[in-house]
């Protein structure tokens, strides 16, 4: 085995047994009770915009699918001729990922600002807009932000994966992940909660300061959307809606 291939695998292992190690749990296995306060918000904003905020950051939740529809089926056949537009996303410590932004300083412009202290730190819809109009038609109609920071498109081929890591050190559901599309022989594993229960369409609010990895298992690409910005005032009721179905399915 040459020496690439042996990184590879050691790579490969050091996820393989991440993911491992997270299946210990159920994914919702360590919520935080919900205080009995917060079952009235439905008739008082206060009390919603607070429940909202417990939900972002003190249920500790690890994922939250939001109920709101996605048209993966459009999104997917519009963005499946931009392939070529795909650039590598954070080295080669994650083989087989790859990214372009929707929205951002450029398609190509996939990391925060200041890794491109050359770039004018202008976010704003793209040429890949344009070719894909739907896609951009929805997130300006029907997801609930006033305005986007990046947005983009994420790839991670067969074979490909994503080393263990937390994108911050405070941990709350402070980012949003859709699943265009989503083979079942892919692994998004969190850190004491297992793996999301990823069905092609959902639209998650994700606790990325808890330390999670991807693994592609599958012979198919996998597409999801992350989503940055600032949510409007419809966000927080469909927040504590989408939190409240969550309980009620795991009652059940």
């Amino acid at each position: 085995m040459d020496n690439v291939n042996k990184i590879y695998e050691e790579r490969k292992q050091n996820v393989e047994s991440f993911v491992e190690d997270c299946n210990q749990h159920e994914h919702y296995q360590h919520l935080n009770p919900r205080p009995k306060h917060f079952s009235n918000w439905e008739e008082d904003r206060g009390i919603m915009q607070e429940y909202g905020t417990w939900i972002m950051a003190e249920s500790n939740c690890p994922s939250l699918k939001l109920d709101i529809d996605f048209p993966h089926e459009e999104v997917l056949k519009e963005v499946t001729p931009q392939y070529h537009q795909f650039v590598k996303h954070r080295g080669q410590q994650h083989p087989g990922w790859s990214s372009m932004c929707i929205h951002g300083q450029g398609v190509q412009y996939t990391d925060p600002p200041k890794e491109y202290p050359d770039v004018e730190a202008d976010f704003h819809w793209t040429e890949l807009s344009d070719q894909c109009p739907e896609t951009t038609k929805w997130f300006k109609t029907e997801f609930p932000f006033t305005s986007f920071d990046r947005l983009r498109f994420m790839l991670l081929e067969p074979g490909g994966f994503i080393q263990p890591h937390a994108d911050f050190d405070e941990r709350r559901l402070a980012a949003f992940n859709i699943a265009v599309s989503n083979p079942p022989e892919v692994d998004f594993a969190m850190e004491d909660a297992g793996c999301i229960p990823w069905e092609v369409g959902d639209v998650r609010a994700i606790d990325i300061g808890r330390k999670h990895a991807v693994i592609n298992n599958s012979n198919e690409d996998r597409i999801h959307m992350i989503v940055h910005g600032k949510w409007n005032q419809n966000f927080k009721q469909l927040l504590c809606r989408s939190y409240d179905q969550l309980l009620e399915s795991l009652a059940d």
